[in-house]
């Protein structure tokens, strides 16, 4: 008969493995949970990074626009953790946040788990349960719980893949792919172990199983590792090892004591020794690789030394409790991912939307997520010449704030140590635990202009630019908003009447004389009937005409004071004496008119004349250039030209310089120049708008 107390036998038929398993795990829950608790936000700047990009995973944004402000880039990093996220923020209903503060303890958990089990096939339960416990010991592993990397996720595979390739190597090649497209540093920490373990243990059939579990890695891995390589726009490190400072705060001293009195010839144990050493020496955060033989040596320690009988058990107790202190320590003194995280809540409410940040390389993930504007440096494997850029403006090079369209410039504490010696001649608008300073932001007005015309006068009489090419100009302008002035002939506004209304309903309608011939050579009554004609078929069709521009930019005096008497109120050819707008003085008037007239001459951008052979540039370089020439002014103001029929292929026989660039040159260069201005906080105008502007500022 069964006895009346065997329901309470059964704590008896546990598995005590499994118990003291439990209870490792919610020691190093309660561990974790210490930090996560108390504060509303991850606690790792590297962690908002992560978050951001498995939001974006989850809403299938595959370009990664705040890494890199302000063009962004692919997505860089091993996929396979962010999309593992991403399915958790698809199925639960958390956010990003909450995603960045939580799963590092289940992540925790799970590779102590999956060590755990490794260990037992590898040596026996007593040695995988201590090594558990004393991982809790290592800082440098209770990281894992708390911060939001793939490292945890890919450690974990890493585990995983050792444990199966004992009897499936062919799932431990599998695992190593999983673990390339988890994290990369991880995937080179696999095959370094794989490969020591292979040198050191002289099993021919272990020999074997780790080849073809190396080859499957590698040849898995080859797609992911040429994207990455032919992505990636450096691998220069950003920062500085700053060598061992770290190593006994995130190691501690009494585990490494123990590991050095329990090390033995383990291969197994030997193979993550000398790579988590590499990994280390090269990055302060690698250290989290040594945690693992470091627990291990120890664990051999304990079962040697210490559990031979059981008196020493209670010994046991007490050294793990002194030795469990330093991650205590740790753990006690972590923050919510720098304690100037209130810095950028200040930025998130009180800036300027749509301006790019210049910070650290370090504190870039923190201040994009918290803020929602774009920093000049991303994380991780960022280029070599924003690096670069960034130590300048720090040094207080001004051309490079307007480069990148810098609205706030962030001294913290890791700038302090990064660039101690700034030079940055700014007003502060923010003093907390980091600063921000500003400085006035520039006004930059762009006009794009076109002359309407037929192709290339007077070589060429035919109208191929207003039937193929005008209808992509319209395109690109519609897609961009960009409102642009259209100067249009008046011979050209007869033959296209509909042409020109369909322009005028999105755009200033301009004029540009009646035919397409030098002004300046004719008399004073041929001047007149060229305004004069042409404003009447312009006005007929498009309502009032207020801006011109010459044929050839063929302006002189005499032409302004007839453009005046006209009611025209701009003139807008290129001036050699002048590279920005003006209001001539009353010498420049053959007779002085009552209303103000502002010339706008056209800027050093490239149009027809300015052929890839001849000026080799591109035309965001020729913009950056127009900027660079007016930066002691405030105000900036680029004036594009274009022709419809530089829009399409245009052959004229002996004329080649000017059509060389008609076509797919300059479709590809207004197009990258369009997009590059829609990352900047720039205006478009038409010369009308320009004018009004012009009388309210001056």
């Amino acid at each position: 008969m069964k006895p009346l107390y065997y329901p309470c036998n059964s704590l008896y038929l546990m598995d005590p493995g499994k118990v003291s398993l439990g209870l490792i795990l919610i020691c190093g829950c309660a561990l974790w949970s210490v930090p996560l608790f108390t504060y509303d936000i991850p606690l790792s700047r590297e962690g908002f990074y992560h978050a951001r990009v498995a939001q974006d995973y989850a809403r299938l944004h595959l370009y990664d626009t705040d890494s890199y402000a302000p063009e962004g880039r692919p997505h860089l990093y091993s996929p396979l953790f962010h999309l593992f996220s991403a399915g958790i923020l698809t199925l639960l209903p958390v956010d990003s946040m909450w995603l960045a503060k939580w799963i590092p303890p289940v992540m925790g958990c799970i590779t102590m788990i999956v060590w755990v089990l490794l260990l037992i096939t590898l040596f026996d339960r007593k040695i995988a349960l201590l090594s558990a416990l004393f991982l809790l010991a290592i800082p440098a592993f209770v990281d894992l719980g708390l911060l939001f990397s793939p490292h945890s996720f890919a450690l974990g595979l890493v585990f995983a893949g050792l444990l199966l390739l004992q009897d499936h190597p062919l799932l431990g090649g599998i695992c190593g792919v999983l673990i390339f497209v988890s994290q990369g540093t991880v995937g080179i920490f696999y095959l370094l172990v794989l490969t020591l373990w292979a040198l050191f243990d002289k099993t021919k059939k272990r020999k074997k199983q780790i080849a073809l579990c190396s080859g499957i890695t590698l040849a898995g891995s080859l797609p992911y590792m040429y994207y990455f390589l032919s992505q990636v726009p450096s691998f220069t490190p950003v920062l500085g090892n700053q060598g061992l400072a770290y190593l006994f705060m995130k190691l501690s001293y009494g585990i490494c004591s123990l590991a050095v009195l329990g090390m033995k010839k383990e291969w197994i144990a030997v193979s993550l020794v000398a790579p988590g050493l590499i990994l280390s020496l090269l990055q302060p955060a690698n250290f989290m690789y040594l945690a693992f033989p470091l627990a291990l040596f120890s664990a051999f320690f304990i079962r040697d030394f210490f559990f031979r009988q059981k008196k020493h058990i209670l010994l046991f107790a007490v050294l793990f409790w002194i030795l469990l202190i330093p991650s205590q320590e740790y753990v006690a003194k972590m923050e919510p991912a720098a304690a100037e995280y209130e810095s950028f809540e200040w930025l998130e409410t009180n800036a300027v939307k749509q301006s790019v940040i210049v910070t650290g390389w370090y504190q870039a993930p923190l201040a994009t997520s918290v803020s929602g504007m774009t920093t000049v440096l991303g994380f991780g494997f960022p280029d070599r010449n924003r690096v670069t850029d960034v130590e300048q403006i720090y040094s207080g090079n001004i051309d490079l704030l307007q480069h990148y369209d810098v609205g706030y410039v962030y001294y913290g504490m890791h700038e302090a140590m990064d660039y101690p010696a700034p030079s940055l001649h700014m007003d502060k608008v923010y003093a907390g635990k980091g600063d921000f300073l500003k400085r006035e932001p520039s006004v930059i007005y762009v006009l794009f202009t076109v002359d309407t015309e037929p192709d290339l006068p007077p070589i060429l009489s035919t109208y191929a630019g207003m039937e193929e090419g005008l209808p992509v100009l319209l395109d690109l302008f519609s897609r961009h908003e960009v409102p642009a002035t259209f100067f249009v002939l008046g011979e050209t506004a007869r033959k296209y009447p509909d042409l020109i209304l369909c322009i005028a309903e999105d755009h200033e309608i301009g004029c540009h004389s009646m035919d397409h011939i030098s002004l300046k050579e004719l008399s004073l009554q041929e001047k007149v009937y060229q305004v004069t004609e042409a404003t009447e078929i312009l006005e007929h069709l498009a309502g009032p005409v207020t801006s011109f521009r010459s044929p050839g930019h063929s302006c002189d005096t005499s032409l302004i004071a007839i453009l005046q008497q006209h009611g025209y109120t701009v003139e807008a050819s290129a001036c050699k004496q002048y590279a920005y707008p003006y209001i001539p003085s009353a010498s420049d008037w053959l007779q002085e008119g009552t209303s103000e007239f502002l010339r706008v001459p056209v800027s050093h951008t490239p149009a027809y004349f300015y052929a890839p052979l001849v000026f080799p540039r591109s035309w965001i370089a020729c913009y950056e250039e127009t900027l660079k020439v007016q930066s002691e002014r405030r105000i900036k103001v680029v004036v594009i030209g274009l022709h419809p029929w530089e829009l399409i292929s245009l052959e004229a026989l002996g004329y080649e310089g000017y059509t060389q660039a008609c076509g797919e040159y300059t479709h590809d260069q207004l197009t990258h120049l369009l997009d590059y201005l829609s990352h900047r906080k720039v205006s478009y105008l038409t010369m009308k708008q320009l004018y009004h502007i012009w009388e309210i500022l001056h």
